[in-house]
């Protein structure tokens, strides 16, 4: 095994990981506990280590340098933006949370930030 990236976070090496594994590479992490629990001592040990097998490292270098996919990322259907806002409640929303009635979840409104207009989104594995 080799090592071939280091993170102070533990998500961030999770979201290593799972990038690795989703292309076919087995991946180890080393000392995310450790780190986790003494995280002043991260850099002594030189942090969390994202380790794969000798063969596989150089393509999980390269893997690892590509930029993050944009796939599921939320844009604008009259702009094209990914500059957008989800509003957290809606007024509807807000009165059947008022009234402790249960909360239909099956649209968002959303705010482009570029061009200002509002658009209603999908929650993903909602119902419908």
């Amino acid at each position: 095994m080799k090592t071939i990236a280091t993170f102070n976070l533990p998500v961030e090496a999770h979201l290593a990981r799972s990038r690795l594994e989703s292309a076919g590479i087995a991946v180890e992490i080393r000392d995310e506990n450790f780190v986790t629990f003494y995280w002043l001592a991260a850099n002594a040990i030189g942090g969390i280590r994202l380790d794969v097998p000798d063969e596989d490292a150089a393509a999980a270098r390269e893997i690892l340098a590509l930029p993050p996919p944009e796939e599921g990322v939320l844009r604008c259907p009259h702009c094209g933006s990914s500059d957008t806002h989800v509003r957290p409640l809606s007024v509807f929303g807000g009165i059947c949370l008022l009234l402790r009635l249960p909360i239909p979840m099956t649209l968002v409104t959303v705010d482009c930030r570029q061009c200002g207009k509002t658009f209603d989104a999908p929650i993903a594995g909602g119902p419908g």
